[in-house]
């Protein structure tokens, strides 16, 4: 009987959607992670660029406003040319002292600021010796000219730190008066600082970078929350997109496995017989030629095409003196001993042709295995017991071998003839040509 299952949809293309879409959501949401950090990282160094722009404005005014005038007055001999005091002559000393007082009126605000160092290989003041780390620096800065400032983001005590550094400008020759020979440089110097330390730099030779380090923790969080919040938006974006995407898929492929069902319905009520859910006719003029066709491409000894054809015995004396209803319950029951029979047999198939009349159709088989098969079936049949019948059921048999190219319409023709001569002798029996 047609088994009215449910339609299986293919889920394949939905998870391919929801894999890509994930794959998507992730590349899209890293992206836009790392362009959120990028912009946080910007930002805070086009704060810094005004810093640095400030440091070099106030190195340019002591180099150009402020020394000048001090060494005019050493040349009019108001001030000794040994004069030397690096709150009014250095450059860095300045620099870091009003760095440092800045950053103190900052820290009293509360507000988070850059961390100001200068780094020397050779430092005059001890404070400004550079680690190991810094003079490896402070070498790639010497060696790759074009190299003119790093920044990068680093990890100290769990804290999310940018780190800055730029070098200073190449040395003149007016560097060289206080880091140059310290037999040239004035007295001041040497007295406040010795002669040990922070000279024999070189002509055009980096001496010193500048670094600044600003904690950008809480910055970063802030940035996670705002992209926490666009990521939510995209995946509720993507879920919504696939839940739409999958309601569409479902609903045609429910569609399509509608139209499916009912085609296998019509195809099963075309040929399939309604009494006893046996394969019809039209079944039988779509399977036979199929199986004859196998039959003429393969060798004869390897396969051969059995037809068995059945009647029952007086079937319209059990209609009229027992009634249809009877007489449909007989066809039933052979129907399903026929089923059974089929079952038990490797290549076989079992059809009503109309009637009374069925056929058995079987491959790989002999005269043996036909007439065993007919037994079987007319004990069955005189086992059967149905209510309101008192006569045992007979059936007639006609059975012939398919040959070599033959026609669907001569076997036919040749196992009804067979059948007609098993009603001519007598019936209850089976006739074989």
């Amino acid at each position: 009987m047609y088994s009215n299952s449910e339609f299986r949809i293919n889920k394949k293309p939905l998870y391919w959607l929801a894999t890509a879409l994930l794959f998507s959501y992730l590349i899209i949401t890293a992206s836009i992670y790392q362009q959120v950090k990028n912009t946080i990282i910007e930002n805070k160094l086009n704060e810094l660029n005004q810093h640095i722009l400030y440091q070099t404005s106030l190195r340019q005014y002591i180099n150009s406003q402020l020394k000048p005038i001090i060494y005019n007055l050493q040349k009019e001999h108001i001030l000794s040319y040994d004069f030397f005091d690096p709150h009014l002559l250095s450059s860095t000393f300045i620099s870091r002292k009003v760095y440092q007082i800045f950053d103190k009126k900052l820290d009293a605000k509360d507000l988070n600021s850059w961390k100001y160092r200068l780094a020397a290989k050779n430092p005059r003041n001890p404070v400004n010796q550079a680690t190991p780390e810094e003079i490896e620096l402070l070498e790639k800065f010497n060696s790759d000219r074009n190299l003119k400032q790093i920044h990068r983001v680093e990890m100290i005590n769990s804290q999310e730190t940018l780190y800055y550094a730029a070098p200073f400008n190449a040395n003149e020759a007016n560097c060289l008066m206080c880091h140059g020979d310290p037999k040239t440089a004035p007295k001041g110097l040497i007295e406040k600082y010795g002669s040990e330390h922070g000279f024999n730099e070189k002509l055009g030779d980096i001496r010193a970078f500048v670094s600044y380090r600003l904690n950008i923790t809480e910055s970063m969080l802030n940035a996670n929350k705002t992209f926490l919040i666009i990521s939510l938006i995209i995946f509720a974006f993507m879920a919504a997109f696939f839940a739409l995407a999958s309601w569409s898929y479902l609903i045609e492929q429910r569609r399509k496995g509608l139209i499916i069902q009912q085609q296998q319905e019509l195809e099963y009520v075309a040929h399939h017989d309604f009494l006893t859910n046996l394969t019809n006719r039209h079944g039988l003029n779509r399977d036979l030629p199929v199986q004859l066709a196998k039959l003429n491409n393969e060798p004869v000894h390897l396969s051969n095409l059995w037809v068995i054809m059945l009647d029952i015995d007086f079937f319209k004396s059990i209609n009229d003196d027992f009634g249809h209803d009877i007489g449909d319950l007989t066809l039933q029951k052979l129907g399903e001993i026929l089923k059974t029979e089929k079952n038990n047999l490797e290549h076989a198939e079992a059809y009503r042709l109309g009637g009374e009349e069925f056929l058995i159709v079987i491959r790989n088989t002999d005269t043996k295995i036909i007439k065993a098969l007919y037994k079987d079936i007319c004990t069955s049949l005189a086992a059967i017991k149905i209510a309101g019948l008192n006569r045992i059921i007979k059936i007639s048999a006609g059975a012939t071998e398919a040959q070599p190219n033959e026609h669907q319409y001569e076997l036919l023709k040749r196992v009804d003839q067979a059948l007609y001569q098993a009603k001519e002798q007598g019936r209850a029996r089976l006739i074989i040509i």
